[in-house]
């Protein structure tokens, strides 16, 4: 839950310790309601954005806009890749802090490119990838993939493609065709989504599963249980974006958002687009 408090009065401390009970009386005296765990509080003073999050992992509220780690995610060989407001700030806390983090957010949210650089950021290791391989429609089907298991799912991880050329673009030694050929798979493990039930993710591997709203409750499930203590799961989605191949109440997303809160996961929905000016006529035709 993101609580927006546009006159917050509890103070805006330097400090990351923040007395959790006397907060937790805060947000329940004004309004009515119990700060869970991953619950965030979004207020601003005369300059910019804050943020406060309740981390159950830590047991406290820390404030998370003026971290070193929301500032800016460092990436060797390549370049800074730096959140572009509050919400996106929450969302690489999320994904620093939680087990696992669960980011919604409309097309050109940026959920692909923060999971991409935090993965990066965090592990040494092949991040494994997976999503759903369900086109928008049977109507637009072009059949069978000829190739391996890579070179077919390759044609479903054109996000994570296109997130390593915005992340390397500043390096003159890396272009887009070495970072499809050669880059992503140095990075990058694929993993059918139908053979997630056979794997592991071990301590200190990471786990992004995109478009968790076409995977259903069973497959959320079977997902969720694949984690083992030390590892890292991302979960990326919007409910939005099923394109009727998934009825919203088969959705495991959807399922997943009716659970929640939980300790172990972190939950932020990215609210502002960062494309061109067209997504707006998009989520028009959405709407």
């Amino acid at each position: 839950m993101i609580i927006k408090d546009t006159n917050f009065e509890y103070g805006h401390f330097r400090g990351e310790k923040y007395d959790i009970k006397g907060f937790k009386d805060y947000i329940r005296n004004k309004y009515n309601v119990e700060l869970n765990p991953w619950d965030f509080v979004v207020t601003s003073d005369e300059t910019r954005e804050l943020a406060y999050c309740f981390n159950p992992i830590k047991n406290s509220i820390e404030r998370i806009d003026n971290l070193f780690l929301t500032s800016k995610i460092r990436l060797k060989d390549a370049g800074i890749v730096e959140p572009l407001d509050i919400y996106q700030k929450m969302a690489v806390y999320g994904m620093s802090e939680a087990e696992c983090a669960l980011i919604t957010g409309s097309f050109g949210s940026g959920k692909t490119l923060l999971a991409t650089a935090m993965a990066l950021s965090q592990t040494n290791k092949k991040i494994f990838i997976t999503r759903p391989p369900i086109g928008i429609s049977s109507a637009y089907d072009i059949g069978f993939m000829p190739g391996d298991k890579d070179e077919k799912m390759l044609h479903w991880s054109g996000g994570f493609v296109s997130a390593l050329n915005f992340i390397y673009k500043k390096n003159p030694k890396i272009n887009y065709d070495y970072i499809k050929n050669a880059l992503f798979f140095e990075k990058f493990e694929i993993i059918p989504l139908n053979m997630i039930q056979g794997i592991s993710v071990l301590e200190g591997e990471i786990l992004i599963v995109d478009e968790v709203q076409l995977v259903t409750k069973e497959y959320m499930s079977m997902i969720l249980s694949r984690m083992s203590n030390g590892s890292k799961l991302f979960l990326l989605g919007d409910l939005k974006q099923t394109y009727k191949t998934i009825k919203k109440e088969d959705s495991g997303l959807k399922k997943l958002l009716e659970v929640l809160p939980h300790e172990s996961l972190c939950h932020v929905d990215l609210e502002n687009i960062y494309r061109n000016k067209l997504t707006e006529l998009a989520q028009k035709l959405q709407e």
